[in-house]
């Protein structure tokens, strides 16, 4: 059970790390089931059958109790966070909720847009509130319990591997890192990524990422000469701290802070080369 906050009534949590196709070195993902006298479900991700049968299992138990699912909540459109949510939908008749961002780069329809602070009642003065944190992914959603000073991150942090941002798929690193921030604000004081076991010091953790990004953007920095570089060029330089086989995952994070550094005028792009503004 979530521990208690102040104020409304912590929503109680089971959490299933679920085989998925997913981005190694993860190879699960956290399904989240999240009630209060009605369920939850967020990251609905496993699409294979064994593995749905165990998050069956659970939401039969709590059907047997009176506790019928609600909502199935995405954190975002990724593949490997959406893999049962139509079948879920189907067999429980709760509604897919997601943002509209997210709705859109989805191959089935979504019933519910849920904004920034959109409020989702569980009964019994139990609640989960949608956070808007973009930058992994246009329409990424964090869920929190205020109550239980809970939440779910999706993919805004990882507590096994990395995040990427890639800019071919919505990835923003300005957006990612004020998330990143408005995240800490939240004061949470556990925290389920979808990716490797819980957090339990939030705040850390995201000072952790954001002191990680702004490393990178310095080796980015540095890395610039008086001659423009294209991003396969840089990233030798910047990701020497990672396997070869991984520079084409780390040149889209490059890519991601070299579009940051140029929309706050630090450097110019010219036709896919980069270097310092004048």
């Amino acid at each position: 059970m979530a521990p208690r906050g102040p104020g409304g009534t912590p929503l109680r949590y089971e959490v299933l790390a679920l085989r998925t196709p997913t981005l190694p070195p993860a190879t699960t993902t956290n399904t989240m089931v999240m009630w209060g006298e009605a369920v939850a479900v967020v990251e609905p991700a496993t699409p294979h059958p064994e593995e749905q049968r165990r998050l069956l299992d659970v939401l039969d138990r709590l059907a047997a109790e009176g506790r019928a699912v609600a909502a199935i909540l995405l954190t975002h459109h990724h593949a490997d966070h959406v893999g049962f949510a139509r079948r879920l939908r189907d067999r429980t008749g709760a509604p897919i909720a997601s943002h509209r961002a997210t709705a859109e780069r989805l191959p089935f329809a979504v019933d519910r847009m849920l904004d920034d602070g959109a409020v989702l009642d569980l009964g019994g003065g139990a609640a989960l509130v949608a956070v808007h944190t973009p930058g992994h992914a246009p329409g990424h959603l964090l869920f929190h319990d205020p109550a239980g000073r809970v939440g779910y991150a999706g993919d805004l942090v990882a507590g096994e591997g990395t995040i990427l941002i890639d800019p071919d798929d919505g990835g923003d690193m300005a957006a990612y890192l004020a998330s990143l921030e408005r995240a800490r604000a939240l004061d949470l004081s556990r925290l389920v990524p979808a990716h490797g076991p819980a957090l339990t010091a939030p705040r850390v953790v995201f000072d952790h990422y954001r002191d990680h990004r702004a490393m990178r953007e310095a080796r980015v920095l540095e890395a610039l000469g008086k001659h423009p570089r294209g991003p396969s060029d840089l990233v030798p330089q910047v990701y020497d701290d990672v396997p070869k086989a991984l520079y084409p995952l780390a040149e889209k994070s490059l890519r991601a802070h070299l579009d940051k550094l140029v929309a706050e005028g630090r450097v110019e792009d010219r036709n896919g080369r980069y270097r310092f503004a004048r």
